[in-house]
This record gives structure tokens, sequence and C-alpha cells, in this order.
């Protein structure tokens, strides 16, 4: 096999090692569709490549990213000459259901390591905690949260959970949170509970009633195929993202043209998920 070939299938192995945490023969043998021999041998030749990055865990028989994983990960992500590990920093999220689900494209750097705490918290029901702060507060505090979700909406990823602090179900975005740890303690909320999650809108979107009606169409033609509107499923707990997003207006006498070119229609049925600001 060439060095090319070689370094192709190591990012393949390392890519989901570093975004879930961990690597077995068995996810190999599902993931790329491998005989268990020829898994062994994509196992035996990474970790001839990388010996520092897998420990074994004989309780779950699977081979575990080390923190000098995500260090190495974490200095060739900032660095800014060629190296076989940046085919790996790519989030790995494959799209199936109780996996982590990417709605929108990346912008902003997100950490493999605390990517793969919030994967593997979600995949074997643990609690985990980190420091975060936001804008409402702005100072590193500690969070401890039962995750059930990975969400990238718009330009960020967003963790999905129930916040011991607030009693509730919230969204904390990956991109502020820092330090993330596994806990001992199973998760004990229910996701169905979720109410925000569950809820699925069917978001009624339009053109700005507010522009010409040479410019709707020209929005119609655009966005709609030339329909009048674009009828649009969203979790009531994205409702959020996906307007700022999309730019859609809530408020067409305060959102207005050019800065607004969509605007939601149906915003009664959708107006105690969205914030009104």
């Amino acid at each position: 096999m060439s060095i090319e070939g070689r370094q192709a299938r190591d990012a393949r192995v390392g890519r989901i090692l570093l975004w879930e945490g961990r690597i077995s023969r068995s996810r190999l043998i599902v993931e790329y569709g491998l005989s268990p021999i020829r898994a062994s041998e994509w196992l035996r030749d990474f970790r001839a490549s990388f010996p520092e990055w897998v420990t074994w865990d004989s309780k779950l028989k699977a081979n575990l990213a080390t923190a000098k994983a995500y260090a190495d990960a974490e200095r060739a992500a900032k660095s800014s000459l060629p190296s076989p590990i940046d085919e790996m920093l790519v989030p790995y999220a494959p799209d199936a259901p109780g996996r982590p689900l990417s709605v929108s494209w990346d912008f902003v750097h997100t950490s493999p390591r605390t990517f793969s705490r919030l994967n593997l918290a979600i995949t074997d029901r643990q609690r985990v905690k980190f420091l975060y702060c936001s804008m409402n507060n702005p100072e590193l505090h500690e969070r401890t949260i039962e995750p059930h979700s990975l969400v990238r909406a718009g330009r960020r990823w967003h963790v999905r959970g129930f916040c011991l602090l607030r009693q509730d179900f919230r969204d904390f975005v990956l991109g502020r949170m820092t330090k993330a740890q596994l806990l001992a303690e199973p998760c004990t909320a229910d996701a169905s509970a979720d109410v925000s999650w569950s809820t699925v809108l069917k978001v009624r979107l339009v053109a700005h009633p507010r522009l010409s009606p040479a410019q709707q169409l020209v929005v119609r033609n655009e966005y709609f195929n030339g329909a009048s509107a674009r009828v649009e499923s969203c979790r009531a707990a994205l409702l959020n993202y996906m307007v700022q997003e999309l730019m859609a207006a809530a408020d067409v006498k305060r959102q207005v043209p050019p800065d607004y070119q969509l605007a939601v229609e149906n915003t009664e049925e959708c107006r105690q998920w969205l914030f009104m600001t």
C-alpha cells in the first residue's frame, strides 16, 4: 500500500476515534463494511502509526482516545502547516437516529475532545460536566447536564440536554465550553420529556410582504422554486436558529427589507417558541 493510501485509511479510523472518543473493530465493520480480519488490520496499522493515541478498555472492548490524541489534534488545528491529522479534524457526524445531526456548515472551531465527551455521554447515558460561559453569564461557571442530542444549527454545534442547575432542558454551544468531563452518574431525565425538542413545527416561509410584487417574485423564484411559500419542518427547540440563519422576519413591522427578504407567515402558531426581540 502506498503512503498516501495508508494515511487516508488512518484518517478514516482517526476521525471516528477523535470525534466519537473510541474506536473498535465492530465500529469499523459497521461503518465501512469491512470483514473482521480487514477491520483488525486497519486498527493494527492505526496503532502503529499513532501508538500514543489509543488505550485499550477491556470492559468496553474498544480503543479509547487518549489526552495525547486530543493534544495533537488541537496542535494540528492551530498550525498552518499541512499534517496527516488534517483530514481527521472535520467533525464526524453520521446522519442516523440518535447520532449527531448536521443541518448547516462549519463556521467556528469545534474541539474534538469536547465533541467526543458529549458524544460518549449521549451514547452511554452518562452525565457530563464542563465550564461554560454565555452572553448572559460571561464568567466561566460549571454546568452539569444529561445530554441527549448533538446538532449543528446555523454556524455552531450545540448540545441539547437536561441542565441540573436550571432543572430544565437547555441548549449549550460547544464553542463556549471547556474542560468537558464524563461523570460516573447515569442520566435520569427522560429525553421524551423535552417538549421543545419533541415538538415539530410546520414553519411557513414567504417573501416579505413589504417587498414590491416584482421583488417578491424574485424571492419566490430563488427560495421556493416559484411557489408562493415554502413549509419547513423544524423542532421547536431549533426554531430560533432556523429563523436567524435564514434572516426571516418574525415581526414584519419591525424587521423589514432590505435586511429581511423572508418572513415567517404563521407566527401565531410559532409564537411561544420564538424570541420576539
